[in-house]
């Protein structure tokens, strides 16, 4: 009986989240069998996200069940990358992540999920009662404080997805609730039909929506006791609005500052990872997932975010064999990732589907499907041939399926559309699509 020689190639993934996870069990799953080092910046073992903001604050379901042991992965939790050396277009440096108090983690190849934090300006402190919501420990915490009793108002600073998913979900529980957004519609992100509706919703759950203004500053009264009046406060021009409690929700900016000085490209502005299609960046031992990069699509042309559930989940397919091309002359590259941007949130008692690439909502056409005695709806952003940009539907999950699958299987992810059939909202969306024009 031959013995199999030992692997010594090692591979080290940054980040504990979805994507960091995921791709050591798919590590595993393709046969690497070196050895796994995988770090991550909190204490507690890999969790999903999305349930901290949705259906009830704070509300843990529990680890994602990954087995690190069975996986034979060295997990270091509580460990935080502060800089990764020898990264380098050229490639011929050793690779080290250098870990705050810990010894170096020395790979072969090295894989960035290190995800997102929350925006937080600079001068702004975060207190007992001036929070940010990202973490399991974050939820736990905003549970805590919004169930004490002790809250009855909460100032939102910004209409975020989870500002408003936060905003919705504590109005529910009696509590006054303001959310004050500098720009000219809430979820400013996406086209202003959409901040339209939803802020119809916040007028409907008692939600007082200040638009226009920016935050200039936030206080607490716990580390400014000079100032009189309520526990905490917002700074809006000239004027001041007081509240028992503070939830900051400007978005989030991927947690890239450990790779400053790295050498590897990161986008301007968001300050993302680039990596192309294969996940890999300029150094081609070093790959990246999730929230942290931006990845190249070539059905778009363009720079997509990677900071959505489904990236996480599904990207580190790619991720993973990737590595492993890099690692084996003789491992083939994979099919590259290139899914259609999608995401959802739950607010108001509603669910709100995403599914495409809208670059201007100013260039296109809108149509919506909406029937008279129903809830829910859907808005269809068209371009100026017709084809389907981007899709938003509300309670109509079946246009959601239907419109992402059309657009995965049409080459730049538009599909043709008969506008006058998209319209009858008693259509089935997929009898309104077609991958070419003709079929």
């Amino acid at each position: 009986m031959i013995t199999p020689a030992p692997d010594d190639r090692s591979v080290t993934i940054v980040g504990a989240g979805l994507a960091g996870a995921q791709t050591c069990a798919e590590l595993r799953r393709c046969g690497f069998t070196g050895r796994i080092t995988l770090v991550g910046d909190e204490p507690d073992p890999p969790y999903d996200r999305p349930p901290l903001s949705k259906g009830a604050v704070g509300e843990d379901t529990g680890d994602l069940g990954f087995d690190f042991e069975a996986l034979e992965v060295d997990f270091r939790p509580d460990a935080t990358a502060v800089g990764l050396a020898g990264a380098s277009i050229e490639a011929d440096q050793p690779l080290r992540v250098m870990v705050a108090e810990g010894q170096p983690a020395a790979a072969d190849a090295v894989v960035v999920a290190s995800g997102a934090a929350p925006i937080v300006p600079a001068t702004w402190q975060l207190t007992d009662r001036v929070r940010v919501l990202r973490s399991r420990r974050d939820a736990i915490a905003l549970h805590e404080m919004l169930s004490a009793g002790t809250v009855s108002s909460l100032l939102v600073v910004g209409g975020s997805w989870i500002g408003l998913e936060v905003g919705s979900l504590a109005a529910a529980s009696g509590i006054d609730v303001t959310v004050v957004e500098r720009a000219a519609w809430l979820l400013p992100q996406l086209p202003p039909e959409v901040g339209r509706r939803v802020h119809g919703w916040c007028g409907a759950a008692g939600i007082d929506v200040v638009l226009g203004l920016p935050v200039d500053g936030v206080g607490d009264r716990a580390v400014a006791p000079e100032v009189d009046g309520t526990p905490v406060w917002v700074e809006v021009g000239d004027s001041r609005m007081s509240a028992d409690a503070v939830l900051i929700a400007l978005g989030v900016r991927p947690n890239t500052g450990w790779l400053q000085e790295s050498g590897l490209p990161l986008v301007p502005g968001t300050g993302a990872l680039r990596v192309d299609q294969w996940m890999t960046t300029a150094d081609p031992r070093v790959f990246g997932v999730g929230d942290a990069v931006a990845r190249w699509s070539p059905k778009y042309s363009k720079l997509l975010p990677g900071g959505h559930w489904q990236d996480a989940m599904d990207a580190p397919t790619v991720a993973a064999k990737s590595v492993l091309a890099a690692l084996e002359s003789t491992a083939p590259r994979p099919d590259p990732y290139d899914a259609v941007p999608y995401f959802w949130s739950e607010m108001f008692g509603h669910m709100l589907q995403w599914t495409g690439y809208l670059s201007d909502y100013r260039a296109a056409r809108l149509v919506v499907r909406e029937a008279d005695d129903a809830a829910g709806w859907t808005m269809c952003w068209l371009d100026d041939r017709d084809r389907l940009c981007a899709l938003l539907a509300c309670d109509r999950p079946r246009d959601a399926v239907a419109a992402r699958k059309a657009q995965a299987a049409a080459e730049n992810g538009a599909p043709w559309a008969d506008v006058e059939a998209l319209a009858d909202p008693q259509r089935p969306l997929k009898s309104c699509l077609t991958a070419a024009r003709g079929e």
